[in-house]
């Protein structure tokens, strides 16, 4: 979508998530070095990122630094990546810094998911796609 203002109608919506974090440079760098986010534009004001851009797996993510009009929410926003090997991708999360919060396992709904939050309080889902049990 090249303009705007061409957006006439609900198909023509986007709609991707904005994470607001302590910290939104150090948070970039773990999803480029943990999920390979292509990084975009950073606009910046007084130093602090006020519009960030990644895109990761096709999808476009927005950061920023929290301040007094957007404050870091509590908890933290909660993002499911679906891959083919979880475990790898958490190994690499905690490698950069990720806690688990739920190991990755074999789960009775036919998904391998486990659950992981990165330093700036953003949960990560990582899951493989769901089977039929």
């Amino acid at each position: 979508m090249d303009d705007m203002d061409d957006m006439d109608d609900m198909d023509d919506m986007e709609i991707s998530p904005k994470l607001v974090v302590s910290d939104a440079t150090a948070a970039m760098a773990f999803m480029v070095d943990v999920l390979d986010a292509r990084p975009g534009p950073v606009h910046r004001s007084g130093g602090a990122v006020q519009h960030a851009s990644v895109t990761v797996a096709g999808r476009a993510f927005s950061l920023k630094d929290a301040d007094a009009y957007d404050p870091v929410p509590t908890p933290g926003a909660i993002v499911e990546v679906v891959c083919a090997d979880p475990d790898s991708l958490a190994e690499r999360a905690v490698a950069h810094g990720a806690t688990v919060l739920i190991p990755v396992d074999d789960q009775p709904y036919g998904a391998r998911a486990g659950r992981l939050v990165d330093p700036w309080g953003t949960q990560w889902l990582v899951t493989t796609p769901v089977k039929d049990v």
